[in-house]
C-alpha cells in the first residue's frame, strides 16, 4: 500500500510542476515571440537598435534616445543604416 501512495504522490507532484512550467511559458513566450528590432537615433546622432515587443515600448526603453527621435521597424537587423550618423541632433 505504501508503494501505491508514493507513486500517486509522485504523479501528482509531476503534474503540478508541469502545469506550473506551462503557465509560466504561456505568459513569457508571447512577449518574446512578438519582439522585433527597431532603429532609433541616440543623443550623439548615431543610429542604434533596440529589441522590443512594440514601438511604444521601444521608445520608452531605447538607451539615450534623442528627444525628437522615433523608432523604425527593421525587417533585417543587419540593415545598413545601423551605425550611421545623423546630423542636426
Amino acid at each position: 500500500m505504501t508503494h501505491a501512495i508514493s507513486v500517486h504522490t509522485s504523479t501528482r507532484f509531476l503534474i503540478t510542476a508541469g502545469l506550473a512550467v506551462a503557465s509560466t511559458l504561456a505568459f513569457a513566450l508571447p512577449s518574446l515571440a512578438s519582439a522585433a528590432t527597431y532603429a532609433y537615433v541616440n543623443t550623439a546622432g548615431e543610429v542604434r537598435t533596440v529589441v522590443s515587443g512594440d514601438p511604444m515600448n521601444a521608445i520608452a526603453t531605447a538607451p539615450g534616445i534623442a528627444m525628437h527621435s522615433g523608432v523604425l521597424l527593421l525587417t533585417n537587423p543587419a540593415d545598413g543604416i545601423v551605425g550611421d550618423n545623423v546630423s542636426g541632433i
